[in-house]
Order: structure tokens, then sequence, then C-alpha cells
């Protein structure tokens, strides 16, 4: 996504990690009802209409939604559902994209908290590659591209016993979504999302001087806050840096010399 809908990504996956810090048993449940979700609205091209018409009140959308989802979904996923759909977006479709990746981000909760993320990552790049290289089983997703269920059923055959639970879940759910794109490629693009959602949790500092503790850990509380999640840094001093403090956290570079956000953040830890 670009432009306006990367911005309004942004914020519904800083809501979803924001209602991932809330302990539950499971995410699991959550992300299945973001896909069902997304796939009721793609199955109506009219509602697809409405919901991304940035023209409509948000509060009519969100009315719709409520109507349509309201007891069939628990609360997390409506509240995020609203958020989808109270946004502005590019293209029709980024609206369905966004309810997915929010699904996705949900999965990927669930494996940090059960440590397999790395694993997960992994395995979904090794099944892009085994499709690719199987000719019997990408002619076998092909030919089912009119049958989620049945694409389903094919990967289950493949891979149930053989890769985590969750990397299965993110597996089916890439090949059975209504899309022009391989299986391949939607289990790849998938994967580089979630390695490019870890990297963006850890921020590389560099300051001109020695950081105390408290001010390290009042940096941190600072990132969490401008990210929705926990950041997790690796501080380094470096006397040549500019302005005294510079962090990047994946592909975004602060310099507190030239961003008004990171001067107070500096002030702050001058003063603690």
């Amino acid at each position: 996504m670009r432009g306006t809908s990367s911005t309004s990504l942004g914020e519904v996956l800083r809501l979803v990690d924001s209602a991932q810090a809330v302990p539950t048993d499971s995410l699991e449940s959550g992300a299945e009802q973001l896909f069902s979700v997304a796939d009721a609205i793609d199955s109506s091209n009219q509602l697809v209409r409405l919901l991304s018409d940035a023209g409509r009140p948000a509060e009519v959308k969100q009315s719709v939604v409520t109507n349509l989802f309201a007891d069939k979904v628990s609360p997390q996923a409506l509240e995020v559902t609203h958020e989808v759909v109270r946004r502005r977006w590019s293209e029709q479709e980024d609206i369905l994209d966004a309810l997915e990746l929010a699904g996705v981000s949900v999965v990927l909760g669930q494996a940090e908290r059960e440590d397999v993320r790395g694993l997960v990552e992994d395995e979904m790049f090794q099944v892009s590659r085994m499709i690719d290289r199987n000719g019997d089983l990408h002619a076998a997703l092909d030919d089912a591209r009119e049958s989620p269920e049945q694409r389903e059923r094919i990967m289950r055959s493949v891979l149930e016993g053989r890769v985590h639970r969750l990397t299965l879940q993110l597996v089916t759910r890439a090949v059975t979504r209504r899309s022009d794109t391989k299986p391949a490629r939607r289990i790849s693009e998938l994967a580089r999302f979630a390695l490019d959602r870890r990297r963006r949790s850890f921020a590389s500092v560099s300051s001109a001087i020695e950081l105390s503790e408290p001010q390290q850990a009042r940096l941190g509380a600072i990132l969490t806050g401008i990210y929705g999640r926990e950041i997790h840094m690796n501080v380094q001093v470096d006397p040549e840096v500019v302005g005294g403090l510079r962090i990047q956290v994946g592909n975004d570079l602060y310099d507190a010399t030239v961003l008004a956000r990171l001067a107070r953040a500096k002030q702050q830890l001058v003063s603690s």
C-alpha cells in the first residue's frame, strides 16, 4: 500500500498491537473472525464500494458493519473492523487487505507469545518455495482456484503435522482468499509482511553519550507510545552522532536535530 492507504494501515495495525497487549487465552479465533469479515465484505461488490467510499460518513459505514457483524464476531474484532472502515483508502481492495493483514498480525501475536515467530516465518517461506518447485501441487492449487475449500484441503493434506499450526493457519488463509495472485506468491507476501513487522519491533539507537538505565527505559516508553507495541532497543555509543541521538526502527530513521518529536524525547531524557 502507498500514500493514504499506507498511513491508514499503520493506524489499524497499531490498534491491533494495543489490543493484543490485553491477556487472552488465544488470539487465533480473533484472527479467523477478521478473515471471515474480509471474505464477507469481499463477497459483495456493493458492500466493498460502500465501505471504501471516502465520501460517505464514517458513522454510516461503522453502523453498517455493526448491523452485519456485531452478533458474529468478538467486540475486539468488531472494533478493528470499525477502525478499518472509518479510515481513508486509496483503492477499494485496500480495506480487504487491511482486514486480512490485521488478522495476520493477530496470528503473529500468538506466535510471539509462544516464542515461535521466527519458526512460522521460516516455514512460510519454505512452503512458498515448495509450491513453486512442485509442479503437481502448483497445478492442483491452480485447478482449485474457484474453490477455496478445496485449496484448504490440499494444503492441509500436504502440511498437517509437518509445520506449526500457526504456519498452517496463515498458509491456508493465503491460498483461500479470492485473488489473481498465485498461491506461492501470496504466501511469500504474507511471510515478508511478518518479517517486516518483526523488524519494526527493534530499534537501533546511537547516542553521543552513554544513556543511563532510566533514560533507556524512558526512551523505550516513548517508542512504545509511537508504535503501539513494545520496541526492543540496541543502544550504542557514537560520539559523532549529530544532535546526540539517532534512532532507526525498521525503515524509519529519526534524528534528534531535525524531528521535533525526538527533540522532545531528548529533552525528557536529559531532564531524567
